[in-house]
């Protein structure tokens, strides 16, 4: 049995590890040299967060490239201490899907003006009508804290207010690191505030826009330092992606040295690489 982060237990399955490791894009052969590393090493009532890290530590072994893609909800939570690198993240999400993004900005509604992290649009595409949408990204330091019905309630109220002043804005979302609480995903059901967290919902949540459209975070790096992490947050650039694409000479602009730059675009390559 194994025992899970809200303490309680389930039966030991492989194909859950052989499901996180395949989306980290471990090839198959590697997925079984990882579960039989594994095997050895069970007892009873181990917990799923030792699982995942003694998955991560013989994937590294193996494939650098594919352990930093397994260690990708980790890699969220790195974003903190405060909120403002995950609304930044989320904005690289909508624009993925096509949106065009503002972020930090004040609207005004019919009763009091709001501090808005993201406004996204986007026109008319096949299959979707024309749409403006607010977004509040509520980010959390661990991953056993739950986006709880307050936010929901406020975040509702704060786009009744927005839209009841600017009509061309259409929809509020609520954005989260982490999953949602019951009555979150009740709530938001009835009243139509549209929700975007780590596994919700099933088919568009954020591990999936990230793998899909492979919009990984700067922080899945392991060679990037907490100051390394902010002077690239600071310059704009928060995926991965844009850190292989990066010219030397704008790393080196940015604060690293040339051994730090060649390290971390090498490190960058090898994530964004199906082969890594």
């Amino acid at each position: 049995m194994v025992t899970k982060a809200d303490g309680t237990t389930e039966p030991l399955d492989y194909n859950k590890i052989r499901h996180s490791l395949s989306r980290a894009g471990a090839s198959r052969a590697l997925c079984e040299e990882v579960i039989e590393s594994l095997q050895a090493r069970m007892r009873p009532g181990i917990t799923t967060e030792e699982i995942y890290r003694m998955s991560f530590e013989r994937l590294r072994e193996l494939k650098l490239g594919a352990a930093a893609r397994f260690g990708l909800k980790a890699a969220l939570l790195r974003f903190g201490p405060d909120g403002h690198p995950f609304e930044t993240f989320a904005a690289a999400l909508l624009k993925g899907r096509g949106y065009s993004t503002l972020m930090r900005q004040t609207l005004r509604g019919k009763c009091i003006q709001h501090e808005i992290d993201v406004v996204a649009s986007r026109p008319a595409i096949p299959g979707h009508s024309a749409t403006k949408f607010i977004a509040e990204c509520k980010f959390h330091n661990s991953p056993h804290l739950q986006c709880h019905i307050q936010t929901a309630l406020y975040s509702w109220a704060r786009f009744l207010d927005v839209h009841a002043a600017n009509p061309g804005i259409d929809s509020g979302w609520l954005v989260t690191n982490t999953k949602f609480s019951y009555d979150v995903i009740q709530y938001s059901d009835c009243v139509g505030l549209k929700l975007l967290g780590w596994s919700f919902p099933r088919d568009e949540s954020i591990q999936i826009r990230i793998e899909e459209n492979r919009l990984y975070p700067v922080t899945l790096l392991s060679r990037l330092d907490r100051r390394g992490f902010e002077a690239l947050h600071n310059a704009g650039i928060i995926l991965v992606k844009d850190v292989a694409a990066a010219q030397d000479e704008r790393l080196r602009a940015i604060g690293f040295s040339e051994k730090q730059a060649e390290g971390i675009k090498e490190e960058a390559k090898q994530i964004m690489s199906a082969r890594g």
